[in-house]
This record gives C-alpha cells, sequence and structure tokens, in this order.
C-alpha cells in the first residue's frame, strides 16, 4: 500500500570465520564449511558447472554472432569460488566475444576483503578473476552492487536475506546454482519465500544444480515449477539433483516487469524488438531472426547522452546522437574537470542509498573504461567542514561508515599534509580515497567513438511521433532551419533542463540551475607575476561550500556558482569574483588570487537540471495524462487497489536530472537504462528503480492531491 518500498539500509554483518588446521574457512554462524575440504573448486565443477551443462552452452553461444546475455543465479556467494569457477569456463570459450556473462548472487554474511583474500588464494589458478573480484569488492555492504570483472563479466551482488533480495531483483535467469549452507544448517534460506523467486526469474530454458539432495529441497523444487534428476555426488556425498524449470515457452513476457516490490503504475510494457532466447540445447540454425537493425536516437551528447550510446552500440544497436550545440559536451558535460562527488546523509533514506550504488559503481566504471589515459584521475578527495554544523555532521557520517574504509576521519594536520594546502579549518575532515576527478568534455568524445554511433550537432529535436513501430524525431538544422524526419526504434532523452519541452515530457518536474567554473592558466608568467607570490596547487580534490581540482596541464579549475531557476549560460565576471571568494575561504593560500585582474581568469558557465526530490528521473516515459485518467482514484485513496499497469510511451526513455552529481550517477543510470531495453537483469534494486520512474510524478501529484 505504499507509494515506495524502502527496505532497511544497514550495513550486513561480516561473516565470523574459523580456519581448521587444511586453511578452510569454517562459518560460526552455520557451523558449516565454505567448500568440500577434499577439493571445492572439482566440486563447483562437477556440481554446478557440469549439471547445468555450461561447457555446452557456453560452446553454442560462442557460435553466435550478435551478442548475447547469459545469465547465472546463485543463492550464496561465500568465498566467490563459483562465481570464479564459472568465470574461468566462461572467458575458456568466450573472452574475446561480444557476449557477457551476468552473475546474480546473494549474501548475508559477506566476508571481509581480508578473508576473501584470504580463502582464495587456495585456487591460484583462478587469479586472474579473483584478482578482478578483489579489486572491485565493494567497501559498504548493503543493498545490490555492481561489480564489473571485466569487459564481457558483470557480478551483481545483493547483501541480505536472499529471498528479500531476489524480489527485489528484475530479469531471467538461465542457469541457478542452489548453494548455500546446507539445508539442515541453514535451514531459513531454503524456504518457499526464496523458491517462489526462484520460480519468478526463470524461463522455460533455466536450469538448476545443487549439491544437496535433502527432502525439503526436492518438495521445494516440485512446487515451484521443476523437475529433478538424481546423479553422483561429489566426494562423499551419495546423491546430488539437477533439473530444469517447467515454465511455458511465451518468451514475449520475459520482458514484462515481475517484481513483488512494486507497485502496479510503475510497471512498464515490454519492448517488441527485444532479441529473441535462443534455445541453446537446440540443432536448429541460431542466426538472428531479424534482419534490420535495432536503431536508437539520443537526444544530447553530454554524459548521460555519451554513457548510454556507448553501451547500446557496444549491444550492436545503430545510435544517433542529436546535439543542438555546436560540439560534443556543449553544456554543464563540457566542463574542464568533473568531480566524482558523493555527500552521504547521516540519516538512512531511498537518496543516500541509491548515491551510494552510484559513487561505488562509478568508480570502476572510470578505472575500467578509462584506464591508459589521462581522462581519469583517482586522487582523492578531502571535505571539510568550515563550521561547528558541518565538523558534527561529518562526525556522524565518519561513525556511519566506520571500518568500511568508505571514507577516513583526518585531522587538521592530515587534511592539510594530503591536500598540500593551508586550509581554513580547525576542524577534522573527511577523506575519500576512491574518489577524484574526470575530464568530461574528453570523456564524452571518447565514448562516442564507435563505429555504431553517428554524432549530428547543431540539430535541434522539435517534435516527437509515436508510431505503431517506432518513433519520428522531427529535427532541425540549427544554420539552416531546414526540418527533417529521423525513424528510430528508440528514443532516449538526455538534454537536461530542456527535455520536458515535447508534447510527452511536460509533466517531468526539471528545474535549471547555472553554474559558472572558473581557471587560471598558470603556465602564464605574466599572470603568476600579477599574484606576486605563487599559487598554491592541490595533491586532492578539495570540497567545501566550492571545490577546487589538482591542476590539469597547468591549469587550475574551481568553481562553482549555483543559480536555481537561471538558464542564462552567458559568462558573467561577478561570477569570476564569487568563485574566487569562494575559492579563498577554502585556504588562505587562494588570497593571492585578489591580487589577479577579473578578465585574467577564463570559465564557461552551463546549465545543469534537477528534479524537486533531487533524485534522477530513469526509464520508459509514462503517459501522463492517460495515468491521471486511469488513477484518478488515488486523488481520494491512496491504498485504492488498482491491477491494471500504467499507460507508458513504449520505447521513450529519459536519463536526465542528474545535477551536479552526474559524474557519479550517470554511470549507474546509464547501464540500468541499457539492461532495460536489452531485457537484461537490472544493476539496481525494484525499490530505488520505483524512486527514479518518471511516473513518480504523476502518482506523487495525484496523491497529494495537486493534479
Amino acid at each position: 500500500s505504499r507509494l515506495f518500498y524502502q527496505p532497511s539500509c544497514t550495513f550486513m554483518k561480516h561473516a565470523d570465520l574459523i580456519w581448521d588446521e587444511t586453511g578452510t574457512p569454517c562459518s560460526t554462524q552455520f557451523d558449516d564449511v565454505y567448500f568440500s575440504k577434499v577439493g571445492g573448486l572439482d566440486e563447483t565443477r562437477h556440481v554446478f558447472l557440469q549439471h547445468n551443462q555450461l561447457t555446452e552452452r557456453f560452446q553454442a553461444l560462442s557460435n553466435l554472432r550478435e551478442p548475447q546475455t547469459f545469465v547465472v543465479a546463485e543463492t550464496g556467494f561465500g568465498t566467490g569460488l563459483n562465481f570464479l569457477a564459472c568465470c574461468q569456463l566462461w572467458d575458456s570459450y568466450l573472452s574475446d566475444s561480444p557476449h557477457k556473462l551476468i552473475f546474480l548472487s546473494t549474501e548475508m554474511y559477506p566476508l571481509t576483503p581480508e578473508d576473501l583474500n584470504k580463502a582464495l588464494t587456495v585456487w591460484p589458478e583462478l587469479d586472474t578473476w579473483s584478482s578482478s573480484l578483489l579489486k572491485a569488492y565493494p567497501k559498504v555492504c548493503t543493498g545490490l552492487q555492481t561489480l564489473i570483472i571485466s569487459e564481457g563479466i558483470q557480478l551483481m551482488l545483493a547483501f541480505g536475506d536472499a529471498a528479500d533480495s531476489f524480489s527485489n531483483l528484475q530479469g531471467k535467469v538461465d542457469a541457478w546454482f542452489l548453494d548455500g549452507f546446507a539445508p539442515s544448517k541453514n535451514p531459513e534460506m531454503w524456504s518457499p519465500a526464496l523458491f517462489q523467486q526462484i520460480q519468478r526469474l526463470s524461463h522455460s530454458k533455466t536450469t538448476f544444480a545443487t549439491f544437496t539432495a535433502a527432502r525439503v529441497v526436492k518438495d521445494l523444487l516440485t512446487n515451484h515449477g521443476f523437475e529433478f534428476k538424481k546423479a553422483k555426488g561429489f566426494g562423499r556425498k551419495r546423491d546430488m539433483i539437477h533439473g530444469w524449470s517447467k515454465a511455458d515457452d511465451d518468451f514475449s513476457r520475459l520482458s514484462a516487469v515481475e517484481c513483488a516490490n512494486t507497485q502496479v503504475w510503475f510497471q512498464t510494457p515490454p519492448l517488441a524488438i527485444n532479441r529473441p532466447v535462443y534455445d541453446l540445447d537446440s540443432t536448429e540454425d541460431l542466426t538472428p531472426t531479424h534482419s534490420k537493425p535495432k536503431t536508437a536516437t539520443i537526444i544530447g551528447a553530454g554524459l548521460a547522452g555519451a554513457h548510454t550510446a556507448r553501451l547500446l552500440a557496444e549491444r550492436d544497436w545503430q545510435v544517433t546522437v542529436l546535439e543542438q550545440g555546436e560540439t560534443v559536451a556543449f553544456g554543464a558535460s563540457g566542463n574542464y574537470q568533473g568531480v566524482l562527488y558523493t555527500k552521504p546523509s547521516v540519516q538512512e533514506s531511498k537518496e543516500d542509498r541509491f548515491y551510494l550504488a552510484a559513487f561505488q559503481y562509478a568508480v570502476q566504471h572510470y578505472q575500467w573504461r578509462f584506464a591508459g589515459t589521462d581522462l581519469w584521475k583517482q586522487v582523492g578527495l578531502v571535505q571539510i567542514a568550515q563550521n561547528e554544523k558541518d565538523a558534527t555532521k561529518l562526525a556522524r557520517v565518519n561513525e556511519k561508515y566506520q571500518d568500511t574504509q568508505f571514507n577516513t576521519r583526518i585531522s587538521p594536520e592530515e587534511a592539510n599534509t594530503l591536500t598540500g594546502l593551508t586550509l581554513n579549518t580547525e576542524f577534522d575532515a573527511l577523506h575519500y580515497p576512491d574518489s577524484g576527478w574526470v575530464n568530461p568534455a574528453q570523456a564524452c568524445h571518447n565514448l562516442l567513438n564507435h563505429p555504431n554511433i553517428t554524432v549530428r550537432c547543431q540539430s535541434r529535436c522539435s517534435e516527437l511521433t509515436e508510431r505503431p513501430e517506432g518513433w519520428t524525431v522531427t529535427v532541425q538544422h540549427s544554420d539552416t532551419g531546414i526540418l527533417s524526419d529521423l525513424e528510430t526504434d528508440i528514443v532516449i532523452l538526455c538534454s537536461a533542463w530542456e527535455s520536458d519541452r515535447f508534447t510527452q515530457t511536460q509533466h517531468l518536474l526539471l528545474t535549471p540551475i547555472r553554474g559558472q567554473v572558473s581557471q587560471l592558466n598558470l603556465n602564464d608568467t605574466s599572470i603568476i607575476a600579477g599574484a606576486q607570490t605563487s599559487i598554491p596547487t592541490p595533491k586532492t580534490v578539495v570540497c567545501s561550500d566550492a571545490y577546487v581540482t589538482p591542476t590539469d596541464q597547468g591549469k587550475l579549475n574551481f568553481g562553482a556558482t549555483f543559480d536555481l531557476k537561471d538558464n542564462g549560460m552567458d559568462y558573467r565576471m561577478e561570477d569570476v569574483r564569487k568563485n574566487r571568494t569562494k575559492l579563498a575561504s577554502i585556504s588562505e593560500d587562494f588570497k593571492a588570487l585578489e591580487k589577479i585582474e577579473d578578465d585574467q581568469f577564463s570559465g564557461r558557465a552551463s546549465v545543469r537540471c534537477i528534479t524537486n526530490d533531487r533524485l534522477p528521473i530513469l526509464g520508459m516515459v509514462n503517459n501522463h495524462p492517460a495515468m491521471l485518467e486511469q488513477y484518478q482514484q488515488l486523488r481520494k485513496d491512496r491504498k485504492w487497489p488498482y491491477q491494471t499497469p500504467g499507460h507508458y510511451h513504449k520505447g521513450l526513455f529519459a536519463n536526465l536530472g542528474h545535477g551536479s552529481k552526474g559524474l557519479t550517477t550517470i554511470p549507474l543510470c546509464s547501464a540500468v537504462l541499457c539492461a532495460m531495453i536489452e531485457n537484461e537483469p537490472l544493476p539496481l534494486g525494484q525499490d530505488l528503480l520505483d524512486s527514479l520512474n518518471p511516473a513518480r510524478f504523476t502518482i506523487s501529484g495525484l496523491i497529494k492531491g495537486k493534479l
């Protein structure tokens, strides 16, 4: 009956381990071993890989030219041994292929990074994948965290009770690893609630395997749509079981949103252009059934548009990116340096959970996507307190994340050493070692450099027209004024605050925020001479009311102004002085800038975009007038028992409202959006997806009586 499902955000308690004489980890919570003492890796291969026929299925998948996604799900992550063995098998057949492996797993008591490392040293042949796992392993274990293991392998790790975790996920699973501690040791996990979710997330070609042959597990499988066979167990185990789902063959339903934790109005329709589900056990020709390429048109060539375009292009979409400006990254994404920034709240909330997941994903994304380039510098960030109120809040945030290494409380002296500045504060600061800065404009160019992407600048989209099998985008060229129509399967709005100008999007509550950043060229000796002293260069990003970044090519970048509901992009001299004053408030070292003439500073103004609840807008755009009519009883009773899904503009998507935290939120949001379009498991829980859904403004307006 609630508008948004909001589970607890409590950080998970780490597993309490003891190590026996053979070096095998044992759980004190469940009095059981994590893997077989006589060959844990061999057991994994026998039980889960062999009896899910993964070798044969991966071989068949390697014959497909069109990019496909194979999904494995597991009920107990433990040491990650099953996952790593699966990665090894995948890469032996598909490491250079366009296909993707998504591995879903849950864990109630996650291992610490130290224990995980110790457990995995037993298997040196898995070092390639275990090192990637350890590097990506989240510092804060809560909710659903998505880990990038390699270009073709993604781990989605949900922390918490298995049944609850899977109830909050969307997607369809190809193979189940029913693992975890034995039913006699951990009966709470092997529950009807869990098997209800296993049934919901399975399709007709889904297989399963499990080490146990306990009667309770057999009964649960039989009662939830599975058939099973007995097989020889591993080692001293006499029996194990494996089998398959008896779901029907209506593959069209695989795109439908079926999630226990969502309201009916947030259920979006399937896309007719989703790829078919191939029967990899069949001897039939596996050539794709559709002949024409899938097409997407993205409006906006900033960070959101560039990330989304690249992910779709890598999935074999033909993508056209329309940019009304003269160049790529013409708006706020064209700033000189952007900060990977997070500002955790003390209170647990959906916003805090979303931004935490986004930050931890973004760190991995930049490390992986821009490795070997100058586009990403992981120099850390120091957040300083300039008054007692700030200091109290920072102390409470530090307490919230204590022992996670997510951030560290440092003294004023330590902050001075880390930043290389003499900071204007007597209070402790917080250090975020994983943070850093990105070159946003060059990142956009890098992402858009793909043979499947066409960029058209000075092209303004003036109208969107929905067709039975797609969309018509009316485009006006800025120079000539000539109108042309572009037909496309889907449209994705990434044009920030101007995205509400279309008939279909006028209900989206977007607010422009003008911001001007400043730059000083320290290579110009005449400018430095004007300061009559040296200008300090920070070693880390420093944030308070303003921010300053380490120099890039001898240029000091800082800012920014914050002008709510101002969409002007004109360069203002008064903002130069505002930024300079803010910078001096961070450190007395920057007082020297006051001696430099205003016109010696360069800079640029751009307009960011936020929503009224400070969360991005992500997903298929709802049909606002139709939903107002459809759900009108919510004005009188927010618990009215509606049964019919809401009306949406099929194939029209939004990736908007990222505000000043776009570098943090855009990588995850773009990954989620592409997973929606491609019918892949979504790397964000349904509770948070509902909080980002464009329809939330329509529904909340009805419930509050404002519409």
